[in-house]
């Protein structure tokens, strides 16, 4: 009899502890997940600019009203073309690793609008939780309808997106004909692939048994669904013109991932990698190279270069 009381015991202990691992695990996970798309903000450091480089601060909602986003626009002059730039994940809309503002200064000296922003849960925007591109694109079709209550300034409109900015563009254009012509830095191919991966670079935890219980409880914790985040797919889908631009020293979004993206619509895109760039640093790199294709793609916003 006493052996067997002993027996049991050791058996309810041993599945006490099995029982407090899993719900550690699960509570680690959770919590890891909470964080990845509850980034800390970054503060927006307002430019002291001035006379030509003035700027207007402005507020619009997302496409479906959830949250109010802040931003800057610049005019340039009467034009009637104007890019729209979208940040990548835990930035905010000066991008300062591109840096974005030195780049949209330039563009708007060549006779772009400009039009900046924070994405929801950054910079000084509404909300709380980063999606990574699920309502972010949302967000960027909130900024075209923004633009097109402007009237001229917005009769003509593209993107360039930076990482996850790059992956909200090309989902925005799938979804809005409006938007002309897109560039996108240094985007992922697919969400669910990617943080199969590469979620342990973000979580610091062992890629098993934490990467497959995070990416299964963010659509049961935060409604988030990694799925509907795959410009590969979305891709086939838009109708204009885009540019991918990849470092082939990106070691937080492969080059393979611009690669991935090209091959599924090989008629639309261009693919122009960078040698020697990492992260979104191919402007960095080659500073007048990276302006002239830009401007290239978005000289098609004009009606008398438009070839699609």
């Amino acid at each position: 009899m006493g052996n067997n009381k002993f027996q049991k015991w050791i058996f309810w202990a041993a599945g006490g502890v099995v029982m407090l691992s899993i719900m550690t695990v699960l509570g680690i996970s959770a919590r890891v997940g909470w964080v990845l798309t509850h980034p800390e903000r970054l503060p927006v450091t307002k430019p002291a600019l001035t006379g030509a480089q003035e700027y207007r601060e402005i507020a619009f909602p997302s496409r479906k009203a959830d949250v109010t986003l802040q931003g800057w626009y610049f005019q340039s002059g009467n034009s009637n073309q104007t890019i729209i730039f979208a940040h990548g994940y835990r930035k905010n809309r000066l991008q300062d690793d591109v840096p974005a503002l030195k780049l949209a200064l330039e563009l708007r000296e060549n006779g772009y609008n400009i039009l900046v922003f924070d994405f929801r849960a950054c910079g000084e925007s509404g909300g709380n939780l980063t999606s990574i591109g699920q309502y972010e694109k949302d967000d960027l079709i909130g900024a075209v309808d923004f633009m097109k209550k402007m009237g001229r300034p917005g009769t003509h409109i593209g993107v360039l997106g930076f990482s996850m900015g790059a992956v909200a563009a090309i989902l925005a254009a799938e979804a809005d004909s409006r938007i002309e012509a897109v560039v996108a830095d240094a985007p992922f191919a697919d969400l669910e692939k990617y943080l199969s991966d590469n979620l342990s670079y973000w979580s610091d935890l062992p890629a098993f048994p934490f990467t497959p219980l995070i990416i299964k409880i963010m659509p049961l914790v935060l409604g988030l669904d990694p799925t509907q985040v795959s410009p590969a797919a979305a891709i086939k889908n838009v109708k204009v013109p885009v540019l991918l631009i990849h470092g082939n020293a990106d070691t937080t979004i492969p080059l393979a991932n611009s690669e991935e993206i090209h091959r599924a619509a090989p008629k639309t895109t261009t693919l122009w990698q960078v040698p020697g760039a990492k992260h979104v640093g191919s402007y960095k790199v080659q500073p007048q190279e990276y302006l002239r294709r830009v401007q290239e793609m978005f000289q098609l916003l004009d009606d008398s270069r438009r070839t699609l």
